[in-house]
């Protein structure tokens, strides 16, 4: 009979078809299969097949998107998609900057490519550049540099002759960290000619001509990245003897996310690149953000699909969220919707909320950055709305019981490994994200599966909703936590922390609620009591979960960036999120308490 049997994958299943095929051959009709001789034969051919099969599946799972696991083959995959797997991302920081000149003034000062700002976050040292020349007019001895961007990394320059009889060519990055949205490319005529021309990266062959100057690029092994360049049809052909100068940047994508304080290191020049005796004051600066790793394999295998989808036009809002994605990587979730759906409906616009990776909110030049980048995809005359998201903090405060016969750790170690087993379900959860879903009981579940020790926990649940008030003008503030809240009998539901009114400058007051009203009171530094300054600051509506303060002016908040924090307690432990609501756990501000038993 012929042998049949091709869908084992056992080697001892796979053992026995060979043998039971050689039995029902006339010629082996009194062979003891079991022998030494023909055991260790059906040994290496059930080896054989197994190995081939095992082979043969792995290979057919790097096929499809889904299934491959490596990712030179999902990059290569998810390029028949016409996708480009996002690159590292620099973080960015606005900085605004005086350059006074102490003796001889140009009339326009240039901060040159490659100057460099340094700064020193979480004890390291890193260092800021620019991208690109910029310039300012000089008045009185003074340059002002009013919002310029600088970048975190090391600025590297490539050159690449080309040689047209060398089929083999290929014109590569050899570094890992590179963020490709840093990319200058400059053409020149020859080694050693002086003009040049910039050639600009194209993502579609769309307005893409046989005179465009423009490049592709691609990720290819090992994280690298590879320049091509038009064909005489779909761009500018290349000849041979010219002459190719890469500039981009190596960066530690998101370690430097928040830096704030930059020191000058850079250079300051005239048209003529002459250089003056100067000092440099730095006024202010838009904290660093936007850095990002390169894009993993599991967001390739989710965004290569949906950016497909949009084919290059924004007209869904499901196409916008793809489209985000890819121009601004540093995205932890986002949502978007029609103007028609907002309350009340703005017509022709279309609402993003982006929650961040790195951050609660994003800045204003961020916002006007991917709008900006997003006008080629846009059709028709639709309006892009960035709007913050609102994010609502759960805070936890947890009692943990546990058996000191059962463990050595002390209770800081059961507390880290709380903490631990928390972080990761949120990592896999659906918890904290637009919609996001706080389900009481699997949390405490996790809580008492972190050690075999602990028997039980008492854990409460807060809600935190941070806001900024518009310092030194009167305004009407409402908060919305989307919960319904417990009113308490003895006790206040709503507390706030410390901040500082117009009306009363010299004291630090704070808010709680009694009886559906919010009062404004400061604690006497004497006796401890609450004495009310305002007993109608606002009201508070327990089953909307709604908190509306009237007519506050706000002179200082309760820390550094003036922001106020209201905490209150829900009535339910299980917590939902809608639309523009973020959830987030709070880890940092959470309490764990190990008690031994």
């Amino acid at each position: 009979m012929p042998y049949t049997q091709v869908s084992n994958l056992d080697y001892n299943d796979i053992k026995i078809a060979l043998k039971e095929y050689l039995r029902s051959q006339s010629d082996f009709t009194d062979y003891d299969f079991e022998g030494s001789v023909w055991s260790t034969l059906l040994d290496v051919l059930a080896y054989n097949t197994y190995y081939t099969a095992f082979n043969t599946n792995l290979v057919v799972n790097e096929l499809f998107l889904d299934s491959a696991t490596l990712r030179d083959n999902v990059v290569a995959i998810a390029k028949q998609l016409g996708y480009t797997p996002k690159s590292v991302t620099s973080p960015v920081a606005y900085i605004n900057f005086d350059v006074n000149f102490t003796n001889t003034t140009p009339d326009v000062a240039i901060l040159r490519t490659g100057s460099a700002f340094t700064t020193i976050f979480d004890s390291e040292l890193y260092q800021y550049t620019t991208l690109d020349d910029v310039s300012a007019a000089v008045e009185n001895g003074t340059a002002s540099f009013i919002d310029v961007p600088i970048y975190e990394g090391s600025l590297i320059k490539n050159f690449y002759t080309v040689n047209t009889a060398l089929k083999s060519q290929r014109f590569l990055i050899q570094n890992q960290g590179v963020d490709t949205s840093s990319i200058r490319v400059k053409v020149y005529p020859s080694q050693n000619s002086s003009a040049f021309e910039f050639y600009e990266r194209a993502d579609n062959i769309l307005d893409v001509n046989s005179e465009t100057k423009t490049y592709f690029l691609n990720e290819v092994e090992d994280e690298n990245y590879e320049l091509f360049f038009g064909d005489g049809v779909l761009g500018k052909k290349l000849e041979s003897g010219q002459f190719i100068e890469v500039t981009y940047l190596v960066t530690n994508g998101p370690d430097t996310n928040g830096a704030k304080t930059f020191v000058f290191n850079g250079i300051v020049d005239d048209r003529n690149n002459a250089v003056y005796p100067l000092n440099v004051v730095v006024n202010s600066v838009t904290p660093a953000s936007g850095g990002e790793n390169i894009e993993s394999i599991d967001k390739i295998k989710y965004n290569a699909p949906r950016y497909f989808g949009t084919q290059d036009r924004a007209v869904t809002a499901q196409d916008y969220a793809a489209i985000v994605r890819n121009v601004y990587p540093a995205v932890a979730d986002i949502i978007t919707f029609g103007g028609q759906d907002a309350d009340p409906p703005e017509y022709g616009k279309v609402k993003v909320v982006i929650k961040p990776s790195n951050a609660n909110l994003l800045s204003s030049f961020t916002k006007q950055d991917i709008v900006r980048r997003l006008q080629p995809y846009m059709v028709g005359s639709v309006t892009v709305d960035i709007i913050d998201p609102s994010i609502l903090f759960v805070e936890l405060t947890s009692k943990i019981y546990f058996n000191r016969t059962k463990t050595n750790l002390p209770p800081a170690e059961i507390v880290k490994k709380v903490r631990t087993g928390i972080q990761q379900y949120i990592d896999q959860s659906d918890t904290e994200k637009f919609n996001g879903k706080f389900r009481y009981s699997k949390f405490i579940g996790v809580i008492d599966d972190a050690d075999r020790s602990i028997n039980s926990n008492q854990t409460t649940v807060m809600l935190r909703k941070d806001f900024f008030p518009a310092i030194n003008s009167s305004f009407f503030y409402e908060v919305c936590f989307q919960n319904a809240f417990d009113k308490e009998c003895d006790g206040p539901t709503l507390r706030s922390t410390g901040f500082t009114v117009t009306e009363f400058p010299e004291y630090t007051v704070y808010l709680e609620d009694r009886d559906g009203r919010i009062v404004l009171y400061r604690i006497d530094d004497l006796t401890g009591l609450k004495l009310v300054l305002n007993d109608s600051a606002g009201v508070i509506d327990y089953a909307k979960g709604e908190v509306m303060l009237y007519d506050l002016t706000i002179i200082r908040g309760s820390f550094e960036d003036n922001r106020v924090e209201l905490r209150v307690k829900p009535l339910s432990n299980d917590i939902n999120a809608v639309r523009e609501v973020f959830l987030d756990v709070d880890m940092t501000t959470s309490k764990f308490t190990a008690y031994p038993e």
